[in-house]
């Protein structure tokens, strides 16, 4: 079983081998491993480098000069001797900017539409064995494509439908995060942001099949995405590195450690 590559949290152990859980039948303790500790706060900045200039008449003109990256500014609550020690050790071992690894944030781990969660956690038997319905990149219509640099992707699911209505209530919604797990490009790690949602019944250019939604994003699409690219809406993790190796503590008086991380998106 590989190492872990999951920064620990509460929803997630790792194993003081390093990997995310050691099978051992005969020790239950060692089945699992340790949850991380919670964060105390967390505050996401989007880093876009746009160039500006003004005309001698005051015109404005700006364009964007580099990719999007989302930094990441973890606080953590103060923390026992057993509760620091393994978060420090992960991040030891990532050394810096060296080693990319994923980060889970708490505020996009769900979507808000407990439908839409509903659809992508349970299925018809006949459909994923009932685990949820898998929503993938579908091929698009002119001028929706799914090329780098795209503001839109179109998706969709054999056998799903959004509600009908003006307001359906089992799709995603603005403001919420996803990856893209691509079987053509295990490289396309970028986190997105959903801006709009079109369906069939509500939208300004039809997406299409009743199966079928379109998603505006934010920032454009990194690379290209194949038809065969699986949209990751649930706990879509963050693959992030320290921008720096550099890295400290503090331990007060009561034995207990303060730590802050500074993260940055792994591009």
């Amino acid at each position: 079983m590989a190492l872990s590559t999951r920064l620990p949290d509460p929803a997630y152990r790792r194993h003081f081998t390093g990997k995310t859980t050691h099978v051992n039948s005969g020790n239950a303790a060692l089945l699992y491993g340790d949850y991380g500790p919670g964060f105390a706060s967390v505050k996401v900045t989007s880093d876009q480098k746009v160039m500006m200039s003004r005309t001698n008449s005051q015109r404005l003109l700006a364009k964007a000069v580099a990719g999007q990256k989302w930094k990441i500014d973890i606080d953590y609550h103060p923390m026992t001797q057993l509760e620091f020690r393994p978060v420090d050790a992960f991040l030891q071992m990532k050394q810096g900017a060296l080693t990319p690894f994923e980060v889970a944030l708490p505020q996009y781990t769900t979507p808000s539409n407990t439908a839409w969660v509903a659809n992508l956690t349970s299925s018809p038997a006949g459909t994923n064995g009932g685990n949820g319905y898998i929503f993938t990149a579908q091929t698009p219509a002119t001028p929706y494509h799914h090329a780098a640099g795209s503001t839109n992707l179109l998706i969709g699911s054999t056998g799903w439908a959004a509600n009908e209505g003006n307001t359906p209530t089992n799709i995603p919604l603005p403001g919420e995060m996803f990856t893209i797990t691509d079987p053509n490009d295990s490289n396309h790690a970028k986190a997105y942001m959903i801006t709009t949602v079109e369906t069939h019944n509500v939208h300004i250019s039809n997406p299409g099949a009743a199966n079928k939604i379109r998603l505006g994003i934010s920032p454009p699409l990194s690379k290209a995405v194949s038809t065969a690219a699986a949209i990751n809406f649930i706990n879509p993790l963050f693959k992030v590195v320290m921008p720096t190796a550099t890295r400290g503590y503090s331990l007060n008086t009561d034995n207990l450690y303060k730590f802050s991380l500074k993260l940055e998106e792994y591009l």
